[in-house]
């Protein structure tokens, strides 16, 4: 990771379907806003850089990656789910980080070409 670059949590969470057998992606963006605010998550059509967590085998689930502080907010919120909806979380690497903002810049760039995540949109 670059100096600068803050430590990122990648949160295994469990989706639902819907009727079609599809990932109902209108109801994941309103429980991560809900357990972790809005544009504090990115998550990916499926697991890109690893496998799933083993916690999560035979579980419906995508990676969402989050900064700390928004993942402790999170999985607090998440307790009272039941059943929980965040399966595990890990600590991502530095080269997983810089996978993650690669996938953050195909899907958003500011002036200047550089790429950033929701949440440093604020800063930027």
């Amino acid at each position: 990771m670059a100096p600068d670059e803050l430590p990122l949590r990648c949160l295994a969470v469990r989706v639902l379907l819907d009727a079609t057998g599809e990932i109902d992606r209108c109801e994941l963006q309103t429980l991560l806003n809900h357990l972790a605010g809005e544009e504090q998550w990115i998550t990916a059509d499926h697991w890109l850089f690893i496998d799933p967590p083993p916690e999560a085998a035979g579980e419906s689930t995508l990676p969402v990656v989050m900064p700390v502080d928004a993942a402790i907010r999170a999985v607090l919120n998440d307790l009272t789910n039941e059943p929980p909806r965040i399966i595990t979380d890990y600590q991502t690497t530095p080269a997983e980080t810089r996978r993650w903002r690669w996938l953050a810049s195909q899907i958003q760039a500011y002036a200047g070409g550089k790429s950033h995540f929701p949440w440093e949109s604020a800063i930027a």
